[in-house]
């Protein structure tokens, strides 16, 4: 049963900072352009993540299929978490993208909670090193269950999300970070995640 209550955008907003973003905004779901080209970008050499979780690409609804299925809802929740350039960069990086999946998990609980039970959240970059990095995905294999399924769930780059227009056009600033970038040229990292609320 489909149940909306009447909890304001503005408290989804300071429910996603009492979870530990550094600011979350309400924005229109058509803002969130999905382009086929993204996908692209998960492929290797770029990611490593290409094919091994069932939460990655090739594993997951195309972009197309991402277009028509954003295109059914009006708003969405965007969401960041600020980290300095050089903790991005190292190997400790994979408990802030755990925190980006976690708020999401979060997020997407208190909104089916709420009533807005078609909810759904995303987070940043392959789940894979974040919780099975060692281990293959049990998800992959003899059609296994997930290892955390209530935390692991598909980037919104896995889906063909532009997420560096998505940020920029939600008025943060976002500089893109690569393997051979010096921590010191970054002013400010900066993780994103987002939850279609309805």
């Amino acid at each position: 049963m489909y149940r909306k209550t009447c909890i304001g955008l503005g408290a989804i907003e300071k429910k996603a900072v009492e979870y530990g973003a550094s600011a979350a905004r309400i924005i229109p779901a058509r803002m969130i352009s999905v382009e086929d080209e993204i996908v692209e970008l998960c492929k290797p050499p770029l990611c490593e993540g290409y094919g091994k979780s069932a939460h990655c690409p090739p594993n997951v609804i195309s972009p197309r299929e991402a277009r028509e299925w954003i295109g059914q809802f009006k708003k969405a929740l965007l969401f960041k978490i600020n980290v300095p350039g050089e903790i991005l960069l190292g190997e400790s990086q994979f408990e802030i993208f755990r925190k980006v999946y976690e708020i999401a998990s979060e997020l997407e609980g208190f909104l089916i909670e709420a009533g807005y039970s078609l909810a759904k959240g995303f987070a940043a970059g392959s789940c894979k090193p974040v919780f099975c990095k060692k281990v293959p995905c049990r998800a992959l294999i003899n059609r296994g269950s997930c290892r955390v399924p209530s935390l692991a769930r598909p980037s919104m780059e896995a889906l063909g999300m532009n997420v560096f227009k998505l940020v920029r056009d939600a008025g943060w600033e976002v500089y893109p970070i690569g393997r051979d970038s010096d921590p010191k040229e970054i002013p400010q990292g900066l993780l994103a995640g987002l939850v279609i609320v309805g």
